[in-house]
């Protein structure tokens, strides 16, 4: 009896044998490999930056960031065309240098003084020189305080501009400023030139004049294409 069992277990351990030496020369008759030359991807970095300017959560992207590439010749090799084991041969330098996306944050716990998209992209970049102005009738012609050009209603986060350069009715993001319409125009308002509106007199002159970047926002990476920007309706 036990020379019968001993038996089956021996013919059932050849027969396994078998079966795995059958599977693993099946499975090796079906790998191939061969060299190809591969497109290596180097991930962008991504420079956040925090302003007080803005809401807690809200976020400004001044700039898309965009990978770059080197190539490499790998030996691959595969089992029902999906690669199962990949050796790199060779790396050719960095052909595309990786481009560094910036980010704004808010921290700030305050709401934002206009309603604005909770994360925009920055379309375009100018450099400009900027001034300040307020609702008062010394900084506006009696028939014009208190209210744009658009018709609005003037106060904190109010853009004059050049509609030649950046279009009435666009979203703005000024450096040291914050976001802003722009929803006024100016008689020396022209060219790269933009007024900033503040509540008052004194927030106004303590501004002065300075030079700044202002981007022009939209709510999808121009990268995209197709993309809309953000547009002020109904403002007063």
């Amino acid at each position: 009896m036990a020379d019968k069992k001993t038996s089956l277990i021996v013919t059932v351990s050849c027969c396994a044998a078998l079966l795995l030496w059958a599977g693993v020369s099946l499975f090796a008759m079906c790998v191939t490999s061969g060299y190809e030359v591969e497109k290596k991807q180097i991930p962008y970095k991504i420079s956040v930056h925090h302003s007080g300017f803005l809401q807690e959560g809200w976020k400004v992207w001044l700039k898309e960031g965009s990978n770059g590439h080197k190539n490499a010749v790998a030996e691959n090799y595969r089992f029902a065309d999906n690669i199962i084991k990949e050796k790199i041969i060779y790396e050719t330098d960095m052909i595309k240098k990786p481009v560094e996306a910036r980010v704004v944050i808010g921290h700030s716990k305050r709401a934002n003084p206009i309603v604005v998209p909770k994360e925009t992209y920055a379309h375009y970049t100018y450099d400009m020189v900027s001034t300040a102005y307020d609702p008062s009738p010394e900084s506006n012609s009696v028939e014009w305080a208190g209210e744009t050009a658009l018709g609005w209603r003037t106060r904190y986060g109010i853009a004059a501009v050049d509609p030649k350069v950046i279009a009435l009715r666009s979203l703005v993001f000024v450096d040291g400023y914050g976001f802003a319409w722009a929803g006024d125009t100016g008689g020396d308002i022209k060219g790269k030139r933009i007024d900033l509106c503040y509540n008052n007199t004194h927030e106004a002159l303590k501004w002065g004049r300075r030079k700044v970047k202002v981007y022009v926002l939209g709510t999808k990476p121009w990268s995209q294409g197709n993309v809309k920007k953000p547009v002020s309706k109904n403002i007063k």
